[in-house]
């Protein structure tokens, strides 16, 4: 190469980093601008989340705010209530908060906690939990529990025991812990409307405050108002055990002419079943519930007794074990069937049954 073209060449090479540098300013500036867009769109995808949230979730607000004054006026209002009136408020305010909390959660969509969405959930997740606690401590302290629902298992399968009675100190407990839960949705709420507001999208929630007396949940109200319960007049609870149906084995055959009137003939046999199905018709459950079979040989005037209990809850109806006996064919028996009626059921409707069995003569 010639000493010119040399020269050429070096004054042409500082012109290469110049290139270099532009090339890499271009990049950057994409680079930035793309990033800048996809901040843009994050920020609209947050914007319209936020209202979505908003929309749906203003919906269940309302609702949650109505269901809200049901059971202030509940509350202040418990001890002048009858037990039937009472257990439908508590199980409507149950229901209502349960189904209010599904639909909050459809509202956040997947959020988690800790996400302004997975909060707006957990805000009616306690108020359900809270409520549902409030009706446990009641129905525990008044011997209560939660009416058949329509499409509900049958009612003349076997019932669990009730469970034991809550003393005025646990119910009160119990209630206060139901309100504090409230009083913490509330203040949850309020961060979750005002993180919404300032949010992308500046979305609006309504107001919603649960616990606007907090006294009324503090334990010395509370306690004061269990001991009302306690007392009230119009939530005592009736006893009322009724005999359902009352079966024997083996069955009646038709009664021949001979037979005496209101006589059932039965089978030959030497042993007769008797199964009863007892049904609690009063408004608290009766965990000893109790009946007296009776079996007299109308001949010779000896009798055999018998007694079967079981657990029956309010408005339930059990099947109560065979009662069973030995008995001769050919030979007739008076069989008596009667409740050993709780303290205090004074109506004697339906608690007592006798029939005339006349088992037929062997072959």
């Amino acid at each position: 190469m010639s000493p010119r073209r040399r020269r050429r060449a070096r004054r042409r090479s500082p012109a290469r980093p110049l290139i270099v540098l532009g090339a890499v300013a271009i990049g950057a500036l994409l680079v930035i601008g793309g990033l800048a867009e996809v901040s843009h769109q994050s920020t609209g995808y947050h914007a319209n989340s936020n209202r979505s949230l908003a929309a749906l979730g203003g919906v269940v607000v309302v609702q949650s705010n109505s269901t809200s004054a049901q059971v202030r006026n509940l509350m202040t209002n418990m001890q002048g209530q009858i037990r039937q009136t009472l257990q439908a408020d508590l199980d409507n305010a149950v229901a209502a908060t349960s189904a209010e909390a599904a639909r909050a959660e459809l509202a956040s969509g997947s959020a988690g906690q800790g996400t302004v969405a997975g909060d707006f959930a957990l805000v009616f997740e306690d108020r359900a939990t809270a409520v549902s606690d409030l009706r446990a401590a009641v129905y525990g302290f008044l011997g209560m529990h939660p009416s058949q629902t329509a499409g509900g298992p049958a009612t003349d399968a076997p019932s669990a025991p009730p469970p034991a009675l809550l003393s005025a100190g646990d119910a009160t407990n119990r209630i206060a812990a139901a309100g504090a839960l409230l009083t913490r949705a509330d203040q949850l709420y309020t961060s979750v409307r005002s993180t919404l507001a300032a949010a992308p999208g500046h979305a609006r929630l309504p107001r919603s405050v649960w616990v606007t007396n907090s006294q009324l949940w503090q334990a010395g109200a509370v306690a004061t108002q269990v001991d009302q319960l306690g007392s009230s007049t119009s939530l005592l609870g009736t006893h009322y055990l009724v005999l359902r149906t009352v079966r024997f084995e083996p069955p009646a055959l038709p009664a021949p002419q001979t037979a005496p009137a209101g006589t059932s003939v039965l089978s030959p046999t030497t042993q007769l079943a008797v199964t009863v199905v007892l049904a609690n018709q009063g408004t608290v459950d009766e965990p000893h519930a109790a009946v007296r079979f009776t079996l007299a040989d109308s001949t010779s005037g000896a009798n055999v007794s018998h007694v079967e209990t079981a657990s029956v809850a309010s408005g339930a109806t059990v099947t109560l074990p065979d009662a069973t006996f030995k008995v001769a064919p050919g030979t007739t028996y008076v069989c008596t069937v009667s409740i050993v009626l709780p303290a205090g059921q004074t109506d004697t409707l339906g608690t007592a049954t006798q029939q005339t069995l006349q088992i037929a003569p062997g072959t």
